[in-house]
C-alpha cells in the first residue's frame, strides 16, 4: 500500500502542494524540457528499443544472407556495413542505454528514496546527446556511407588509405559524441548513489540493483574515456595524416586494439553488471525470501567490475604477444569466474530455500542463469590461449559472445520490462501471453546461437557474407537462421502485449507482486516527487518492513520530512546515510537540449569537414553552459560552515577529474608503449626537446596552485574581495603561461610537423590536450571571477571549490605531461 493511502485531510494537502510544485509543463514542451529522472528514463527507453528494432532488422539480414551458401540478399560491401552497425548499435544504442539510462534512470532514485538525480539537468543532457549520438552515426547509412570495419574497427582496415569515404568518421566521431553521454550519465549515477540516499540507508541496506548500478558506473567511468582517446587517434590519423597506428613512420597497429579491448572488456561487464541487479530485484519478490549471502553478492558485483580491467588482452591471444603476458591475463580471465560463482550460487541458494513462484518475470531470470552458466563455459575454454588460438575469428566466438550478451544480459532486461511494467503504468500485463513469449525468445535464442558453436568449430570464419556448399556449414546455418525469425516472433509478441497491456491491462495498484525495495511503497506510476514523504529505512527490503511505512504515514501527516517548501530533496553522508543536508534541485529546462543540439551540429561540422563552423558551435555551447548556470538552484547567502559535507557539485567535479585524468593516463601510455616498441626515440635527425624552458614552466604552473588554494580560504571566511584578487592574480599569470606555451608550440611547428611521424604526433597531440586543459581552467576562473564580482552566494562558494579542485588536477596533469614529453632529454 503506497504512504499516501489512509492519510488524513492534512497529509493529503501536502500531497496536493507537492503536486502542484513538481509538475512540469503539458505536452511535447514538457518531454522537450523535463528533468524528472522518470521522464528521462522512458525517453531512453523508447529510444534504445527504436535503435534495438533497427539493430535487430540488421541481424536478419545478416541471417537471411547466410541461411544457405551462395545467396544474394546483399552484397559484401553492404553486408560489411550492416554488419558493423549492427554490433555497434546492439552495444552502444541498445544494451547499456536501456540498462543504465532506462532502467537506472527511472528506478535509483525510487530504489535509495530520493526525488531525483544528483544533477537533473545533466541528466538530460545525458539523454539528448545520446540521442544527438545516434542520429549522427545512422546518417551514415542514409546516406550511403556507414560504416564497414566491424564494431570493434581494426586498423589498417579502418585507415584513410583502406576505408576512404566518411564511414569510419561516422563511427569515430559518434562515438565520441555516445561517450560524452555516457560518461557524465555515470558520474550522475555514482554522486547519486553516494550523496542521495533516504535517511538510514547505509551501505550495507542498499539495494543490490543499485550496487550493480554502481559497479556498472563505476567502469564506465574508467572506460570509455580510453575508447575516447583510442578514437581521437583514429580521427586525427584519418583527418590529418597522423601516424598513431603507421608502422612506417614509427607507429603500432596493435596500439588501437590494447586501448579499444582496455575498453571493450569492461564493457562487457557494464552490460551484464545491470543485469545483475535487475535478477537481484526480481528473484527475491517471487521467492518471498531475502537474497542469500547478500554481502557477498554485493561485493561481488563490485570484484567484476574492478576485476573486468584486466583481462582486455584475452581478446589479443592470437596477437603474437610474450608468453608471460598470455599465462597473465589467462589467468584473470579464470579469477574473474569467482564473483561470477558467487551470485550464481546465491541466485540458485535462494530460490531453492525460498518459494518460486514462476511467473513471466523470474522465468526470464532463470532463462538468463542458464545462458550465463553456458555462456560463462565456453568463456572459461576461450581462457585457455591454445584453445583460443585456435577458434579466433570464428563463429565459436560468435556464439560464445551471444550466449552472454544476448542470453545473459538481455533476457534479464526483458524479465525487468514485465517486472516494473505495472510500476511504469499503473496497469497489469497479459500473464498467459508473457509466459508464450518467454518460451518462444527462450527456444529461439537457443535455435540460433548454438548451432553457430559447431559451425565455429568446423572452421567458419566470423565476417563473411558468404560460402561455398561444400564446406558443410549450410545446415548450422539454416537452423540458425530459422531461429532468428522465432526469436523475433517472441519479440514482438512481448511488444504487442506490453503495449496493449498499457492501454487495457487491469489496475496494478502500488505493490501488485509484493516488492521488497522502495519503489513498490509510492503509487503506480510513481508521482513527479517519488515519495510524499521522504522514507526512512532499517532494512535492504524497506517495502516489507510495515512498522516504518506505517510511520511514514504518521510522518507525512505531521509534516515531517514532507519537504514541500521548493524542489527539496535531502542530502546523506556516503558511507552511514546519515541525513546531511536539504537541497533544492532545479525544475525543468530547455539549456540541456539547447547544449546538446549545438554540441552534436558542432560534431557533425567536424565531420564534414567546416572547422570553422565547428569553433562557432564550440563557442556557443560555451555561452549555453554559462546561461545554464546564470540561474543559481540555491538560495543560501551566507558561507557554507566549516563542518558542512562535501557539496554534490563538488563530488561531480571529482567523477570529471576522473575521467579526464584517465585521457591523461592514455595518453601518457601511448607515449610510453610507442616508446618502447621503437628503437630510437625521438627517431633520427628530430632534436629531443629543451629542458630548460619547459621545466621553468612548468614550475611557474605549480606555483599558480596557491593563490588559488589562499582564493578558496579566503572565500571560506567570507572575504569575497580577498577571494576575487587572489583569483584575478592567478588568471592572470596562467594567461602569459599558456601565451608562452602557445608561442612555443608556434615554433616547434616549423621544425617538426605533427605528420612527420608518430613521436611527432604522441608529443603535439599531449601538448595540446593539457593546453587545452589550461584554457579549460583559465575560462572556469574567469566566469567565477565574473560571479562572485556581483554577489555572494553558497552555491557560487561551492562553484569556487570545485573549479580550485579543477585546477590542481590540470597543474598535476601538466607536471606528469611535461615529465613525459621531456624523458628522451633526461
Amino acid at each position: 500500500m503506497a504512504v499516501t493511502e489512509g492519510v488524513d485531510s492534512r497529509g493529503l494537502a501536502r500531497v496536493d502542494r507537492l503536486d502542484r510544485m513538481w509538475r512540469e509543463r503539458p505536452g511535447l514542451t514538457g518531454w522537450l524540457t523535463t528533468t524528472d529522472h522518470k521522464r528521462i528514463g522512458l525517453l531512453y527507453l523508447v529510444t534504445s528499443l527504436a535503435f534495438f528494432a533497427a539493430g535487430g532488422v540488421e541481424a536478419l539480414i545478416m541471417r537471411t544472407q547466410l541461411a544457405t551458401s551462395g545467396e544474394h540478399v546483399v552484397g559484401p560491401e553492404t553486408y560489411d556495413q550492416l554488419m558493423t552497425m549492427h554490433g555497434v548499435t546492439m552495444i552502444f544504442f541498445f544494451v547499456i542505454p536501456l540498462s543504465t539510462g532506462a532502467f537506472g534512470n527511472y528506478l535509483v532514485p525510487l530504489m535509495i528514496g530520493a526525488r531525483d538525480m544528483a544533477f537533473p539537468r545533466m541528466n538530460a543532457l545525458s539523454f539528448w546527446l545520446f540521442l544527438g549520438s545516434g542520429i549522427l552515426f545512422y546518417s551514415g547509412l542514409a546516406i550511403g556511407q556507414a560504416p564497414d570495419a566491424g564494431w570493434f574497427n581494426y586498423v589498417p582496415l579502418a585507415s584513410r588509405q583502406y576505408s576512404p569515404g566518411l564511414g569510419i568518421d561516422f563511427y569515430a566521431l559518434g562515438l565520441i559524441l555516445n561517450g560524452m553521454s555516457s560518461t557524465a550519465a555515470a558520474a550522475n549515477f555514482l554522486v547519486t548513489i553516494a550523496k542521495m540516499r533516504a535517511p538510514g540507508m547505509s551501505l550495507n541496506r542498499m539495494p543490490l540493483f543499485c550496487y550493480a548500478n554502481l559497479a556498472a558506473s563505476f567502469s564506465l567511468l574508467f572506460a570509455l574515456p580510453v575508447l575516447t582517446t583510442d578514437l581521437m587517434f583514429l580521427e586525427l590519423s584519418r583527418r590529418f595524416g597522423l601516424h598513431f597506428f603507421d608502422p612506417g613512420r614509427g607507429g603500432e597497429p596493435l596500439l588501437w586494439q590494447d586501448l579499444f579491448w582496455f575498453f571493450g572488456h569492461p564493457e562487457v561487464y557494464i552490460i551484464v553488471l545491470p543485469a545483475f541487479g535487475i535478477a537481484t530485484s526480481i528473484i527475491p519478490t517471487f521467492t518471498r525470501r531475502r537474497m542469500a549471502a547478500f554481502p557477498l553478492v554485493a561485493l561481488a558485483e563490485l570484484l567484476v567490475a574492478f576485476i573486468g580491467f584486466g583481462v582486455w588482452v584475452h581478446h589479443m591471444f592470437a596477437t603474437g604477444l610474450p608468453a608471460i603476458a598470455l599465462v597473465f591475463f589467462a589467468a584473470a580471465s579464470l579469477i574473474i569466474v569467482i564473483p561470477s560463482g558467487i551470485q550464481i550460487y546465491a541466485w540458485c541458494m535462494t530460490m531453492v530455500t525460498g518459494s518460486p513462484e514462476f511467473r513471466t518475470p523470474l522465468l526470464f531470470i532463470v532463462g538468463f542463469i542458464l545462458f550465463f552458466v553456458f555462456g560463462g563455459l565456453s568463456g572459461i575454454t576461450l581462457a585457455a590461449v591454445p584453445f583460443d588460438q585456435q577458434v579466433t575469428d570464428t563463429y565459436y566466438v560468435v556464439a560464445h559472445f551471444h550466449y552472454v550478451i544476448w542470453g545473459a544480459a538481455v533476457f534479464p532486461l526483458l524479465g525487468g520490462l514485465y517486472y516494473w511494467f505495472p510500476k511504469v503504468t499503473g496497469r497489469m500485463y497479459n500473464e498467459r501471453a508473457g509466459q508464450v513469449s518467454f518460451w518462444l525468445v527462450f527456444a529461439g535464442t537457443n535455435i540460433t546461437f548454438f548451432p553457430m558453436h559447431i559451425t565455429g568449430l568446423l572452421g567458419m570464419p566470423r565476417r563473411v557474407y558468404t560460402y561455398p556448399g561444400s564446406l558443410g556449414w549450410g545446415p548450422e546455418n539454416l537452423v540458425s537462421t530459422l531461429g532468428a525469425f522465432l526469436l523475433t516472433g517472441g519479440l514482438v509478441l512481448i511488444a504487442v502485449n506490453l503495449v496493449v497491456s498499457g492501454f487495457r491491462g487491469a489496475p496494478a495498484g502500488a505493490n501488485p507482486f509484493g516488492g521488497a525495495t522502495l519503489e513498490w511503497t509510492t503509487s503506480s506510476p510513481p508521482p513527479p516527487y517519488n515519495f510524499a514523504v521522504i522514507p526512512e529505512v532499517t532494512s535492504p527490503y524497506p517495502a516489507w518492513d510495515d512498522p516504518d511505512r506505517t510511520a511514514d504515514r504518521r510522518r507525512l501527516e505531521s509534516g515531517e520530512m514532507v519537504l514541500d517548501h521548493g524542489h527539496e530533496t535531502p542530502a546523506t553522508t556516503p558511507v552511514d546515510g546519515r541525513l546531511d543536508e536539504i537541497l533544492t534541485m532545479p525544475s525543468d529546462s530547455h539549456w540541456p537540449i539547447t547544449l546538446a543540439a549545438v554540441t552534436t551540429i558542432g560534431f557533425a561540422m567536424v565531420l564534414s569537414g567546416h572547422l570553422v563552423g565547428a569553433a562557432i558551435m564550440a563557442a556557443l555551447a560555451g555561452a549555453a553552459l554559462c546561461a545554464w548556470h546564470a540561474r543559481e538552484p540555491e538560495a543560501v547567502t551566507a558561507p557554507a560552515p566549516a563542518h558542512a559535507a562535501r557539496p554534490n557539485g563538488w563530488y561531480g567535479m571529482l567523477m570529471l577529474i576522473a575521467t579526464e585524468a584517465t585521457i591523461f593516463g592514455a595518453l601518457i601510455a601511448t607515449y610510453a608503449y610507442l616508446r618502447f616498441n621503437t628503437v630510437a626515440w625521438p627517431p633520427r635527425g628530430v632534436e629531443a626537446p629543451s629542458v630548460t624552458a619547459p621545466l621553468i614552466l612548468a614550475l611557474v604552473l605549480l606555483l599558480t596552485a596557491a593563490p588559488i588554494f589562499l582564493a578558496v580560504r579566503a572565500a571560506a571566511a567570507g572575504r569575497r574581495g580577498a577571494a576575487i584578487a587572489m583569483l584575478s592574480g592567478a588568471a592572470a599569470v596562467q594567461a602569459v603561461y599558456l601565451a608562452i606555451q602557445a608561442h612555443l608550440y608556434a615554433d616547434q611547428l616549423a621544425t617538426l610537423h605533427p605528420d612527420a611521424n608518430a613521436y611527432a604526433s604522441v608529443y603535439y597531440t599531449l601538448l595540446a590536450v593539457h593546453h587545452a586543459h589550461v584554457a579549460v581552467g583559465l575560462l572556469l576562473e574567469l566566469w567565477i571571477i565574473g560571479r562572485l564580482a556581483v554577489g555572494w552566494t553558497r552555491y557560487r562558494q561551492t562553484a569556487l571549490s570545485a573549479i580550485a579542485l579543477y585546477w590542481y588536477f590540470v597543474v598535476a596533469a601538466g607536471l606528469a605531461v611535461t615529465a613525459t614529453v621531456l624523458y628522451p632529454a633526461w
